[in-house]
């Protein structure tokens, strides 16, 4: 079982034993010897050991962001006044991990993770990875899967400060509770093959089958850069997902691409006896010098019954498209991942970006919940419901943005988010303010990596 704690607690005890660590060497400190190979120690970018002989190898990592998010409109229906400007502060993300090398071709991490909107910290990465077969890389563990170009992309360095919200609807990008990965790459391609079970308290009501077995969701990822010459390059790929839904319930929900304290999030289907949940995933990228452009399409197809047993489906669409600039510099990109990278140059370089997705979901009436926002409470008179039971929703959002590397450690950001929904009804009443369909926000981060 996963222990959870406090982040002041961890951090505070990470802290106390690195103090003890350093008054130690200070009282010992002497002639520092190894029983094998010379070492190797970096400290540009967190703390790395490794023999000469890349026989072993550590490495102590992570990152902080501090986010401060200002909204309106109908994700702001929760709040005290609701739909009315609304400003919250909280740390995104903090992270601080270990990772490295036994004997070669054994790699291991664990990492802390702390999320603002999660249950406190938890141990998010606990894997070991053998490369020792030459033809494929096997993972076995908890760990992140690649799935989608920006979700495989670090959130360190993910264009804007969050990802698109189509990821909100799918569900193979969610990371591993436990899983074996098996990956084969090339300079400028891969191939990967995952079974895995999922964190399922956001998706579904369990974890078992009727058999009493755990569920295992299987996904599918295949990248190729037709085009890699330096940062230049030409990206493709292919996702698959299927959640191997076993009379498990399944939703669509979505946060629009902005995060608050209550976590507020619109449902757009929710079948309470799901026994079908597959989806795809293209992926296109390109970038050539500082010019840079980015477009993701998927498909994702829930069948089953209500709790009553009648039919219960929904059938979601959706696509995103983003063009950026980096001045003085470009993008990394991994082509044995499939993925982008940290930029070339981080002393005092600006990037901007414009981003627009549009998703369609097709309910049935069954499906749809009386209110999407899940607002039924004493608290509230009122809800946030369809206007049309026939009709399907479309989401949409354009995003623009700066993002400036101050250093190879710090980034600010600062995003501009226009959101609408078309299918709400407006002519209802959430104490007392009038119901609203869309809405802005303004979203900056200052992130630490280390």
């Amino acid at each position: 079982m996963i222990r959870k704690h406090s982040f002041r607690g961890v951090m505070a005890g990470f802290a106390t034993s690195a103090l003890a660590m350093a008054i130690s060497a200070q009282a010992f400190a002497g002639t520092v010897t190894t029983d094998g190979a010379d070492l190797v120690i970096k400290t540009k970018g967190g703390l790395e050991v490794a023999t000469t002989d890349k026989e072993f190898s550590f490495k102590l990592g992570g990152k902080l962001q501090w986010d401060a998010t200002n909204f309106d409109g109908l994700q702001a229906a929760g709040q005290n006044k609701p739909f009315d400007d609304t400003f919250n502060t909280y740390i995104r993300r903090g992270e601080i991990g270990l990772e490295g090398v036994a004997y070669k071709d054994w790699g291991w991490g664990v990492r802390l993770s702390y999320d603002g909107f999660a249950d406190g910290t938890d141990i998010d990465r606990a894997y070991i990875t053998y490369t020792g077969l030459d033809v494929v890389d096997v993972t076995v563990g908890r760990f992140g899967v690649d799935y989608g170009l920006e979700n495989t992309t670090s959130s360190s360095w993910i264009t804007a400060i969050e990802r698109p919200f189509m990821y909100d609807f799918l569900h193979g990008d969610e990371d591993a509770q436990f899983g074996v990965n098996v990956k084969h790459s090339g300079d400028n391609y891969g191939f990967m093959a995952q079974v895995a079970t999922y964190d399922v308290s956001d998706n579904n009501n369990n974890y078992e089958s009727d058999g009493n077995d755990e569920l295992f969701g299987y996904t599918l990822r295949a990248h190729w850069a037709p085009y890699l010459n330096g940062t230049d390059v030409i990206h493709l790929a292919a996702n698959y997902h299927d959640s191997s839904s076993d009379d498990d319930r399944a939703r669509a929900r979505t946060r629009l691409g902005i995060r608050s304290d209550d976590d507020q999030r619109l449902t757009f289907a929710n079948v309470a006896v799901a026994d079908k949940d597959s989806e795809w995933l293209l992926e296109s990228g390109a970038q050539f010098g500082s010019f840079r452009a980015a477009a993701e399409y998927f498909q994702r197809s829930i069948s089953g019954e209500t709790a009553g047993g009648l039919d219960s489906d929904a059938d979601l669409s959706g696509y995103t498209a983003q063009v950026s600039y980096m001045f003085g510099a470009a993008r990394g990109y991994k082509g044995s991942d499939g993925k982008w990278d940290k930029p070339t140059d981080m002393k005092g370089t600006w990037e901007v970006f414009a981003r627009y997705e549009s998703t369609d979901i097709d309910s049935d009436a069954n499906a749809i919940p009386g209110d999407l926002a899940g607002l039924d409470n004493a608290d509230f008179i009122g809800d946030i419901s369809a206007a049309n039971m026939n009709d399907e929703f479309t989401a949409s959002a354009m995003v623009v943005g700066v993002n400036y590397f101050a250093t190879p450690a710090v980034r600010m950001s600062l995003n501009y988010v226009d959101y609408e929904v078309d299918n709400i009804d407006t002519t209802g009443q959430v104490n007392g303010k009038d119901v609203q369909d869309d809405g802005k926000a303004i979203v900056g981060r200052l992130q630490y990596v280390f």
